[in-house]
């Protein structure tokens, strides 16, 4: 039987794509790829796959393919499509799988009400190792990842009045507070310090293949830094797996949809709003190694899938 990982034909996000390599890396010849959004139509030879991520954009695409063979791990469910995933239909197939390995205590929890047995095991981006991404050409110093970009105004929808109204009105809250924090990052840097700015949100539009390009690149400049600086939870974890000290800046992530994403996660690393960072010494950030175990699980667990 073939193996397969998660992939994401839409996605203009690293981070998902950082996610399918971490479940990739575990196989030695090249995985299929299924989108995400369209498990449900897979209708080829029986395959493995890493059911690892962030569902989903689409939940009426829910339950997968009865072709598709699970190993549910590291697995989060977005709130606003908790009640679609969530369906008879959904818990009973769920329960076929059982336990579920979450990616965060709100999944966890989640599926515990719905009496289906589910444990936490953190992100699959935890056992990323660092020596596949040692390059001695990238020296960073300080690297700041996509912080704050949840404060910067989001496209406008035009053709409902009221959101209109209220989107023109936030527009200049969100650049005040975006600038504010990128002010308190950069003063409580030494000036001695270098600090290179990039992003993990791709801003042209790309073929899948050059986006996972994009994902390898982002991971070794992760795993070539002294400090990550960042508010994507897929540049902190890769960070955290590579011994790299992180700090998580939590502003702008207050809906459910995003802090459900850290309930758990945030163990592994410092996590702070930007206007606590002068009540900490950025230069001494403790490295934490609480990740070791849950990591060590996650490799056992797919290992012991795949072998079967």
């Amino acid at each position: 039987m073939k193996n397969a990982i998660i992939s994401y034909n839409n996605s203009n996000n690293l981070g998902d794509y950082i996610q399918s390599i971490a479940a990739k890396n575990f196989f030695k010849k090249e995985p299929v790829l299924i989108d995400r959004e369209s498990l449900v139509n897979y209708n080829y030879d029986k395959v493995k796959i890493i059911m690892n991520g962030w569902f989903m954009e689409n939940p009426e695409n829910w339950p997968p393919s009865d072709k598709i063979i699970p190993l549910f791990i590291s697995f989060h469910i977005n709130p606003t499509a908790e009640k679609k995933i969530l369906t008879k239909k959904g818990i009973n197939y769920l329960r076929k799988f059982e336990p579920i390995g979450c990616r965060d205590n709100y999944t966890k929890k989640l599926l515990n009400k719905v009496n289906i047995k589910a444990y936490f095991t953190g992100c699959l981006t935890l056992t990323l190792n660092k020596k596949k991404y040692i390059n001695k050409s990238i020296k960073n110093d300080v690297l700041i990842i996509s912080v704050f970009e949840r404060l910067l105004p989001s496209s406008i929808n035009y053709e409902i009045n009221f959101k209109l109204i209220l989107n023109l009105i936030k527009i200049p809250f969100k650049y005040f507070l975006y600038k504010k924090g990128m002010r308190n990052i950069l003063k409580n840097i030494s000036s001695n310090r270098d600090v290179k700015h990039i992003s993990q949100i791709i801003k042209k539009k790309e073929s899948i293949n050059q986006k996972y390009i994009l994902a390898e690149n982002q991971l070794k400049e992760i795993a070539n830094s002294n400090l990550v600086i960042t508010s994507r939870i897929h540049s902190a974890l890769p960070a955290i797996a590579f011994g790299v000290p992180v700090v998580f800046l939590n502003d702008g992530l207050d809906h459910i949809n995003h802090f459900s994403r850290i309930d758990g996660l945030n163990l592994f690393f410092k996590s702070i709003n930007s206007s606590e960072l002068s009540n900490i010494d950025i230069e001494k950030i403790i490295l934490k190694k609480n990740h070791l175990d849950f990591s060590k699980l996650m490799i056992e667990k797919i290992k012991d899938f795949i072998n079967k």
